[in-house]
């Protein structure tokens, strides 16, 4: 198991507002199915409070995994991100004890 970072950014057309506020249930549902591979997941804000995008780490095998884990987000499917980077991270400030040595 490998650690990835996903850090999303909304569209910024006016229109990923109404996209969140109508698909924001279906994606905690839809997360909760990960719950047990996600080590920390939330909204980007901007100066105002305001969600702008999403930065989760996550647990999995490999990185196709996580693109269709991502993919299949209710967020995604409806048109939410403008940008989604996915990386390898090697957590090693504060790493869980439920992961390897290093």
């Amino acid at each position: 198991m490998q650690q990835f970072v996903v850090y999303r950014l909304d569209r910024t057309d006016g229109k990923a507002e109404d996209i969140r506020a109508t698909t924001r249930p279906l994606h905690i549902e839809y997360m909760k199915a990960f719950r047990d591979r996600v080590h920390i997941g939330g909204p980007l804000l901007d100066g105002e409070g305001r969600p702008v995008g999403g930065v989760m780490v996550i647990d999995a095998a490999t990185r196709e995994e996580v693109e269709q884990m991502v993919a299949n987000d209710p967020f995604e499917l409806a048109g939410l991100s403008s940008v989604i980077n996915i990386h390898v991270m090697r957590w090693q400030t504060n790493r869980p004890a439920t992961l390897p040595p290093l």
